[in-house]
């Protein structure tokens, strides 16, 4: 036999080529007991051989796992692995030199919907370019790492302040100002940023990040496109927000949510034509919790999506109970989400409530917001258009606060539009509100659409949008939010509105006058009332529009000076609001600029100056009633002149 194996060594080492470069190998230490030869000249003992092996590609793959371990494969930073190291090592360091280290935590404000517009390949592209912009905004010794899906942190060491952070997080935002380029559209981001400090807020890597989380949290609740400091607050909003998540979970498992019901009411006939079901809370321990309060919690978790399908559910048992009960009939709207119609089978869960209550489905109406309605315009039109089709019916809600396409909207299969209450609350002082709620009734009649104005609170809010053809209304005016069992002893009672005024009932000439001197008004009126006026009276120009909406007013006499407005301005407003009134000013105040001006821009037809006379006032007021029929009128000026 040959030599007689006895150890083999493996080691690894670089070995030098005959160009000079070095190549890593795996050298095999292969060690054997050499017996002697007989006869021969050749004695015993050991032979020693080595094998080397390239192991260069092994070295590079290694290499390459290392790396993937340690960088995200995507923008090449380092991940949250080695984030997290190095931002112990620095923490450590920072201990023995006294420094302090800031964390910038940094959130993309909604990128889920550019990724979501532009697809996933536009959505990493537009990630890669701003990791690059970030990496431009700090110092060689500073880090950057890519912490989630479009979340980055730094680490600023050495002796930075307060200062210094907050110019890095504003060179941070200033990056982002222009557009990114993807591969032909244009993008536009901003960022949340929120900043942890060592030693000032923690003093461990784990507890630095998390609160540096935190406070970007609170820069997105403050607005997006801004930066927030951790403060102990922020942390006692957070576990207060943690103990509500759970705490709604745990309310829709142990069936806590309950409906309560808004009527609508119809202006024409004045009776109770729907209700509006609205979520509540019965939160043991904290009693009813209004919607404002936990709703925004249930989308951010999505849990909206299960909550939304048992308000269907729950809606459509109401109904029948109603329908079986000598309450009869009743249309109930429900709002729908955009989660809801996104993530879960609205379709699905609507019909299966109806099948499985047998209701017949135009007694169930879906409320989206316009927002809802274009975050999928297409599935959107298509799905509404199937339960158009079996009988529901489909209103948007809060209507003129989104971004609804008008061209959409003829395409969308819907019934009702709802004014917002944004505009409603001032329709009767505020010219624009008034002009935009008018516009919607106007443009949704044409469509062959019904109107609902929301948060209707007066009866002046109430005549203006009966008078301007409103087809229906809600709000506190009427009725607030009832449980079920009150909502239908409300409809069996026959509950409805008073009656509008009949303008044919009207006298034909009604006169307001408005002035904060209570004599005045009472000499005024004491002046008119012989000439067979409707004679109104307000002592601001407050209670001015409250009765220009009760009533049809044809002229109009104002004070100049008044505490809260004046004359001329109170009736620049009732000219658009009310253009055909004939508006008079009476004052003692004799600074003609402002006067000139409003009748210059025909807020105002005459001035006359106070102390008045009598005969003279009582006729130009006649001529004022003339001037109103013959402009507005023409063929009943004369019957309506004495």
């Amino acid at each position: 036999g040959g030599p007689a194996h006895l150890a083999t060594e493996v080691t690894e080492c670089e070995l030098v080529r005959h160009d000079l470069s070095l190549v890593p190998v795996e050298l095999g230490w292969h060690w054997y007991a050499q017996s002697p030869v007989p006869g021969g000249h050749a004695a015993g003992g050991l032979l020693l051989i080595a094998v080397a092996r390239d192991i260069s590609e092994r070295r590079q793959a290694q290499e390459r796992l290392k790396h993937l371990a340690h960088y995200d494969g995507l923008t090449g930073l380092p991940n949250r692995s080695l984030f997290y190291q190095t931002l112990a090592q620095a923490v450590e360091l920072a201990q023995e030199k006294s420094w302090r280290i800031v964390v910038l935590f940094i959130a993309l404000d909604r990128f889920k919907g550019i990724n979501d517009t532009l697809g996933a390949a536009l959505g990493d592209e537009l990630l890669r370019q701003f990791s690059n912009r970030l990496v431009e905004c700090v110092r060689l010794r500073d880090t950057v790492g890519r912490l989630g899906n479009d979340e980055f942190a730094l680490i600023l060491t050495m002796s930075r302040n307060q200062q210094e952070a907050v110019a890095v997080a504003n060179q941070v935002r200033e990056a982002l100002r222009a557009p990114f380029d993807l591969r032909g559209h244009a993008a536009t981001l901003t960022a949340s940023i929120g900043i942890a400090m060592y030693p000032d807020d923690a003093l461990d890597p784990e507890t630095l990040i998390k609160y540096a989380n935190t406070a970007m949290g609170g820069a997105k609740q403050a607005g997006r496109d801004g930066y927030r400091f951790f403060t102990a607050g922020m942390n006692v909003q957070v576990l207060a927000r943690l103990d509500l998540e759970l705490a709604l979970r745990h309310a829709l498992e142990h069936e806590q949510f309950i409906l309560y019901y808004q009527p609508k009411v119809d202006l024409r006939t004045g009776r109770i034509s729907g209700v509006e079901a609205l979520l509540r809370w019965r939160r043991p321990g904290y009693g009813l919790v209004a919607p404002a309060e936990f709703v925004p919690v249930l989308e951010d978790t999505g849990l909206i999506v299960r909550v939304g399908a048992w308000v269907i559910q729950a809606a459509c048992r109401q109904i029948a109970a109603w329908r079986d009960s000598e309450v009869g009939p009743v249309h109930v709207a429900v709002n729908v989400s955009s989660r809801q119609f996104a993530e879960g089978d609205l379709e699905g869960e609507v019909t299966r409530a109806l099948a499985q209550h047998q209701l017949a489905p135009e007694l169930l109406e879906l409320e989206l917001t316009e927002t809802a309605l274009m975050s999928n315009a297409e599935r959107t039109i298509v799905v509404l258009g199937k339960l158009k089709k079996i009988g529901v019916k489909v209103a948007i809600d809060d209507f003129g606060t989104g971004y609804s396409s008008l061209a959409y909207l003829q395409r969308f299969p819907i019934d009702k539009l709802k004014i917002d209450i944004a505009f409603v609350r001032n329709i009767t002082s505020n010219p624009n509100d008034a002009a935009i709620a008018l516009a919607i009734i106007s443009m949704a009649h044409s469509l062959k659409l019904s109107v609902v104005a929301e948060g209707v609170e007066s009866r002046p809010q109430l005549e203006y949008l009966r008078r301007n053809r409103c087809d229906e209304i809600q709000g506190f005016y009427f009725s607030r939010s009832l449980p079920a069992l009150e909502l239908g002893q409300m409809i069996v009672a026959g509950a409805g509105l008073p009656p509008g005024h009949d303008p044919a009932a009207q006298p034909a000439q009604t006169l307001l006058i408005v002035d904060d001197d209570v004599n005045v008004l009472s000499s005024l009126h004491r002046l008119f009332r012989p000439e067979g006026y409707q004679i109104l009276t307000a002592s601001t120009p407050a209670e001015g529009f409250e009765m220009l909406a009760l009533h049809r007013v044809h002229v109009i006499v104002c004070d100049q000076r008044m505490p809260s407005m004046s004359g001329t301005e109170f009736l620049s407003k009732v000219k658009e609001l009310y253009p055909e009134t004939i508006r008079i000013i009476l004052s003692g105040y004799t600074g003609l600029e402002a006067v000139l001006d409003s009748i210059n821009r025909g807020a105002i037809y005459r001035f006359y100056t106070k102390p008045w006379d009598d005969t003279q006032l009582r006729d130009n007021i006649r001529l004022a009633f003339q001037h109103y029929w013959m402009v507005n009128q023409p063929g009943l000026a004369r019957a309506a002149v004495r």
